[in-house]
This record gives structure tokens, sequence and C-alpha cells, in this order.
């Protein structure tokens, strides 16, 4: 009897702290002319959205999401499903966040959890950052305003938008490059929606230029290590 109440415990226990481990969160997903709630959770091996109404759900294990966006407000998954009618682009779903607060402690551990590089408009707390340049998001119809940030393990760029708002490793950029005396093209692997390639640019004017010591810093980080 003993050993039985002692096993039941540690089932007890063990599903407990496997739903300590969950993150959830009540969202709404847009549909093309209404929308539909449920809850989207975060377990330890996928995310599961748990609709509201039968057929909405989906499930996602970490390696077959090519894209995770995490915002305060917002999340955005991108499968590897193809859809037809859509000429082959993948297909995304896109979350309002109702309930819950996406924060820090998600994003670190999507980091360590999915294969491919987090979207991501939270950035990291306590980093030690080496220097900063204000400077301009350029974009196709006008900019955003902000800051780039750069420490020993990120390079961040603190927008005065916070949903425009960028955080990356220096391991995930394919290039950073100096393009102009006060130009800098970060090349991420980021799509937009399912659309086709693989990365995007992300260009900056900067209010004032990169010091020999800055720029020497930011070689070592991104551009040597290609060529290693």
């Amino acid at each position: 009897m003993r050993r039985w109440v002692a096993l039941s415990a540690m089932l007890f226990f063990s599903a407990a702290a496997a739903r300590a481990a969950e993150r959830a969160f009540r969202v709404e997903h847009d549909h093309l002319l209404r929308h539909c709630e449920g809850e989207l959770v975060f377990g330890d091996a996928g995310v599961a959205y748990k609709a509201s109404e039968p057929g909405h759900s989906r499930e996602w294990k970490y390696e077959d999401i090519q894209q995770l966006e995490v915002g305060r407000d917002a999340i955005a998954i991108l499968g590897y499903d193809a859809r037809k009618r859509e000429l082959g682009r993948d297909q995304a779903f896109r979350f309002k966040v109702l309930e819950g607060a996406p924060d820090e402690a998600l994003r670190k551990e999507m980091e360590e959890k999915l294969a491919r590089p987090l979207v991501s408009s939270i950035l990291p707390e306590d980093q030690t950052v080496r220097f900063s340049i204000p400077a301009r998001h350029r974009k196709f119809m006008g900019g955003v305003q902000g800051a780039l940030e750069f420490s020993d393990e990120y390079v961040v760029f603190r927008a005065a938008s916070p949903r425009e708002s960028r955080a990356w490793r220096y391991d995930e950029l394919p290039a950073l490059t100096e393009t102009g005396s006060f130009r800098l093209r970060i090349g991420v692997l980021e799509k937009t929606g399912g659309e086709y390639g693989g990365e995007k640019p992300y260009n900056f004017d900067l209010k004032r230029r990169l010091t020999e010591a800055e720029s020497d810093f930011l070689w070592e980080k991104v551009n040597r290590r290609h060529l290693r």
C-alpha cells in the first residue's frame, strides 16, 4: 500500500512539474473573414494551439517550426506546410495575445529549443553593452528610429516603436557589412509570412561613424567566423 501511495505521489508531482514547465497564453487567431480563440501552449517538445472551435487546433514540434516570431502582444509560427492555393507559400499562423505576457524567460527558452534562429522583439536583459549607435532602420516607405546596441553575444536594435525592436545573436548572422561611412547592413535569416528566400537584409543609417575599434570588433564577431 505504501509503495502504491509513493508511486501515485511521484506521478502526481511529475505531472505537476510538466504543467509548470509549460507556458500558456490565451490567443486569437484571425481567419480571412473571422477569427477563433484558444490557448497557445509552449511545452517541452513543441507548441500546441488548442482552439475553442473543432478542427482549428494545431501542433508543431520544435524541429518542424521554420520560424517563430515572439513579441509582447503577438506570436507567429511558420511551418513547412506549403499551400497549393497560395502558390506554394508556407503556411503561417499569427496569433494576437489576449492574456499572458511573453517575456525574456520565454525568449531564452525558445532560443535553446529551436533549430533555427528566433525572431523576437523581446530584447535580452542584463547585457553589458560595449557600444551603442543612434540609428534609423530604413524601410521601403520610411523608417524606424532607434539605437543599435552591441554586446558580446547580441546585436540589438532598440526601436522607438517596441514592436520594431530586434535582437540577433552573432553566431546566427550570415553577414554584417559596412556599406558606407554611415551605413550598416545586417543580413538575418528571417522571412515575412511564407515568402521565398532565406536572408533578409536590415539596412541602417548610422548617426555617427563606427570607430576603427568598433568596426574590428564586429568583423571578429561575424565576418571572420565565416572565413574559418
